[in-house]
């Protein structure tokens, strides 16, 4: 770098002298410097050798402009430029490019003339694959190879030079400009070396991978930079207020319109709540399920911003004229308050179930408008700020008294978060248990004493417990691995986030799932070990994944993996996460919210993994979310342990019998044109007819064989129905022909139709032909029949005769297949439902009073449900009458010892959906205890 006794000299048309408002050091400061800095950075090992490295560098730049400013008092800048750069994932004013590696490999691609097929070509198309060590996973490293021959081998751009590009960069962005973007780009190449474009790349995708956290930046430029950034989110101005290490901040201001990073909980275990308040009492909030965002009024002016500081005034109302949530506010505050600054979470309300909704059920809160009874609602929890006074520093307590005083509440728009006082670790299980019972996101305990400490988490004095900080709350998924991601940084030789998928449930009961489903990407849960291990099981059996001839077996949608793995070559993983959120982006149109891999499940084999019926199941019952049990107040296990060693399941290698090895038929002479173009695949035959003998006389008649179906695949042949056969059954794609029915058309020396006796399985072509010929039985409507043929009729009707009747699944797969919406009459189909029958003990007998839900009985029966006289296991759904719940008690106490979640419902909620014409959502119908 440039340093007082080093003068650099100006490389560009921006030099000092053309600056209208005066010298800038990062006009002076070659780009060339600061790469050549990270470069000694990244090589140096360990945190204090790279703070020191990084302290010399500063120290120079500031000793470079004390002389700048000797010389011209005018010098302007400080060390905003550079810190920008070292920090560019902080750094909000120019935060998109619209440039991720697959677009940037294109422009150099285009840019240098490279042909698609080319070596260099493939390396920038492929970073990620791990063909070098030296650059696998890092697309700066790759580029920085294929750009070494083709770029100058020193650069010429200032600091302030890349600083400008990069601004031009995200400019043309915003406006679609991608020529002009282009263009910026490739005046850069022109003017930088390739240890500069590496950089320059970091910098770019906002991944500098020196080993210098944010914390080591910030602390070595000043003590207080960080708290200071906390509050504004603002490198410009914490490089101007602080930029002299001698002058300390007194005290971090939070004003009106600037956002700040609001305070975070503190991840709990339950068992030391009581110890971590100091064993004084405490208050506990509900956690809702919303975004996190603070509201800033001054006058008639409102600002929203989020957690990370974006504004989002423009979707919820700068003014009480405009927004989705502004208008509906805007007179809620008390005349006396012209100033304010609130914390709280934005969420989604339901108006007709006064009931807030789960950011799981697929929508954006900052794009709601008000539709369909749902609108945006504004629940806080914290002020900082009434009129200039500022509250940060007192205590929660006092700040909470300020709450009535700065707005009214309006239910549905602007609401206080709901609170209890508290103090012993049974009222935080019970305040748990009811956020488990309600669907919410959790609680939050606060001591009363806290003061409001921006960005601080650990030690603040707010603590969050959510049920999956709870061991064994959580519903557990199996999930199969059937795809893989190349990894970066340090997991750059390894795959190092794993697709996983569910198992569409078989035709057949008993026979293996054939069809997976995409479901959720896992990448975290697991150790570097645990992660090498996963990879030493699956290496030899990953395939690239070719998104214009995918494997027939995984079906996918928007999220498409890297590599996949055959099903039998995988293994089952335990996932936890918080909840089901819908999602077009995974095949089974859901997906799950912070997903962990918790372990292998060695005790299952790949075909027992969770079905897409098991899964909506259970999203339909948990309502989105997979928390089902309680937490016990007397149970030791509360908290959170430590996850069992994955251990390594032995590879069994595979080998192909040569009883089911493809005939030799390179010497084979076609002979006959019975078979002529048709392609056939035997999967097995019978001991007197050896499969290679018939598969030489298929290419005899001028047929073709194949080991496995493909798209021209003319009939699957068959002897005997195994596995094999059974997958092809479930693909539901092949007509599946007995063999005798070649070896009769080989004996008659033409070829045969087919009959329905041949057939083990058809297609939907073939069984619309057959519909047209044949009766169900397989009697034909027009050829006579002889005894043989009759005796195999008679023998399909008593088959007929012999099925079980259908299930209630079964006749629910039915109306949703044939009258999705216009029958009624199985509405409540998958319901098991017990009524409430108003029993009276009395000291001497027992009797059941007159009860109003014998006709509503009458009325679930008719519309398909399921009554059960007994409270089994089975039951989905409990009616009570409102005028008597008194035994509702009793069946919320059974209920958390189940594991299948049921609801105990008024019969208006009967009464409603049969009225609404659809199933309606049971939890504004939940029976009150007595």
């Amino acid at each position: 770098m440039a340093s007082a006794d080093q003068q650099p000299t100006s490389c560009t048309s921006t030099g000092a002298s053309t600056e209208p408002e005066g010298p800038t050091v990062a006009s002076q400061i070659p780009f060339v410097q600061l790469c050549g800095f990270l470069e000694r950075v990244q090589k140096k090992k360990g945190s204090d050798a790279k703070k020191l490295l990084f302290k010399e560098f500063l120290e120079k730049w500031r000793e470079f402009h004390k002389a700048m400013h000797a010389k011209n008092p005018n010098t302007t800048d400080n060390f905003y430029p550079a810190m920008r750069l070292l920090l560019p994932q902080l750094e909000r004013e120019r935060m998109a490019y619209g440039i991720k590696e697959h677009t940037l490999a294109k422009f150099y691609i285009d840019i240098f003339g490279l042909a698609k097929e080319s070596t260099d070509a493939k390396k920038l198309l492929n970073y990620r694959a791990p063909t070098a060590k030296q650059e696998a996973g890092d697309f700066a490293s790759v580029a920085f190879f294929v750009l070494r021959n083709r770029c100058p081998e020193r650069g010429s751009l200032t600091i302030k030079d890349v600083n400008d590009s990069l601004d031009s960069i995200a400019l043309n962005n915003a406006t679609k400009k991608k020529d002009l973007v282009k263009q910026s780009l490739l005046n850069l190449l022109r003017k930088t070396s390739a240890i500069e474009q590496k950089w320059f790349i970091r910098m770019i995708m906002k991944e500098m991978k020196v080993g210098l956290s944010q914390q080591s930046i910030l602390g070595t430029f000043h003590p207080d930079a960080e708290d200071l950034f906390n509050v504004t989110n603002s490198l410009s101005k914490v490089c101007s207020d602080l930029s002299s290490p001698s002058v300390r901040l007194n005290e971090i201001a939070i004003s009106v319109f600037s956002p700040f990073s609001p305070m975070l909980g503190e991840r709990a275990k339950i068992t030391g709540v009581e110890r971590m308040m100091e064993h004084k009492g405490f208050l506990i909030e509900t956690k809702l399920d919303g975004e996190r965002m603070q509201l800033h009024k001054e006058g008639d002016k409102y600002m929203y911003f989020s957690r990370r500081s974006h504004d989002y005034s423009g979707s919820f109302g700068k003014s009480p004229m405009e927004g989705s949530l502004t208008p509906y506010i805007a007179n809620c505050f008390n005349r006396d308050v012209h100033s304010c600054i609130l914390d709280g979470e934005m969420c989604a309300y339901n108006s007709e179930t006064k009931a807030f909704i789960s950011k799981g059920e697929n929508f954006d809160i900052k794009s709601l408008r008000d539709e369909e009874d749902v609108q945006v609602c504004y629940a806080v929890f914290d002020v900082l700020l009434v009129n200039n006074t500022k509250l940060a520093n007192r205590p929660l307590k006092e700040r909470l008294n300020y709450l009535p005083k700065v707005f009214t509440v309006i239910e549905g728009r602007m609401v206080l978060v709901e609170r209890r006082d508290a103090s012993t670790k049974a009222e935080v299980v019970e305040a748990l248990n009811e956020a488990i019972d309600k669907r919410e996101e959790g609680i939050v305990v606060k001591h009363p004493e806290s003061t409001y400490r921006p960005d601080k988490r650990k030690g603040s004095g707010w603590l969050k417990i959510k049920p999956e900080y709870v061991d064994n709350l959580m519903d557990e998924l199996d999930l199969l691995i059937v795809g893989g991601y190349f990894g970066k940084g340090y997991r750059s030789q390894l795959i190092s986030h794993f697709l996983c998928a569910l198992a569409v449930p078989p035709s057949r009961e008993g026979d293996h799932p054939k069809i997976f489903y995409s479901f959720c990407k896992v990448g975290s849960g697991y150790t570097l070990q645990e992660l090498l291990d996963f990879n030493q099981k699956l290496a030899k059996h990953w395939k690239k994944y070719d998104k214009e001839n995918p494997p027939r077996w995984l079906q996918c949608t928007r999220e498409k993996p890297e590599l996949y793995v055959e099903p039998q070559h995988s293994f089952i993983v335990q996932v936890k996460a918080t909840e089901i959120n819908s999602s077009n982006v995974y095949r089974t149109g859901c997906t799950l919210r912070f997903p962990r891999l918790e372990k292998v499940r060695d005790d299952k084999d790949w075909h027992q993994c969770m079905t897409t019926e098991e899964m909506e199941n259970m999203r339909q019952q948990a309502e989105g979310k997979l928390t089902g049990r309680h937490v016990n107040v007397d149970d030791d296990e509360i908290v959170t342990t430590k996850r069992r060693k994955a251990t390594s399941r032995a590879v069994i290698p595979v080998a192909v019998p040569s009883r089911f090895r493809a005939a030799d038929t390179s010497n084979v002479k076609q002979t006959s044109e019975m078979l002529e173009g048709r392609e056939l695949c035997i999967m097995n035959s019978p001991a007197s007819h050896p499969k290679d003998q018939l598969e030489k006389k298929i290419v005899e008649c001028g047929g073709l064989v194949v080991q496995n179906p493909g798209i021209d695949t003319y009939c699957v042949l068959a002897d005997k129905v195994n596995l094999k056969v059974k997958n092809i059954f479930s693909a539901k794609i092949y007509d599946v022909v007995k063999t005798s029915w070649l070896i009769e058309s080989l004996d008659a020396g033409r070829l045969l139709p087919w009959l329905p006796s041949h057939m083990l399985f058809t297609s939907a072509k073939m069984t619309a032909q057959f519909a047209l010929d044949y009766d169900c039985h397989g009697d034909s409507y027009t050829q006579d029949v002889n005894e043989e043929k009759l005796r195999e009729v008679f023998a399909n009707v008593e088959k007929k005769k012999s099925k079980q009747p259908m299930t209630a699944e079964q006749i629910a797969e039915i109306e949703m297949d044939y009258f999705p919406q216009d029958s009624l009459l199985g509405l409540f189909r998958l319901c098991r439902v017990y009524m409430d029958s108003c029993l009276v003990i009395g000291e001497e007998d027992t009797h059941i009073k007159d009860c109003s839900l014998d006709l509503v009985s009458l009325e679930m029966r008719f519309h398909g449900a399921t009554m059960c006289p007994m409270l089994d296991r089975q039951v989905t759904h409990i009616i009570v009458d409102k005028s008597d719940l008194s035994r509702v008690r009793e069946f919320r106490l059974r209920g958390q010892k189940r594991a299948l979640k049921q609801h105990v419902v008024t019969s208006e909620w009967v009464r409603d959906c049969i009225q609404k014409e659809k199933f309606l959502s049971e939890r504004p119908y939940e029976a009150a205890m007595s």
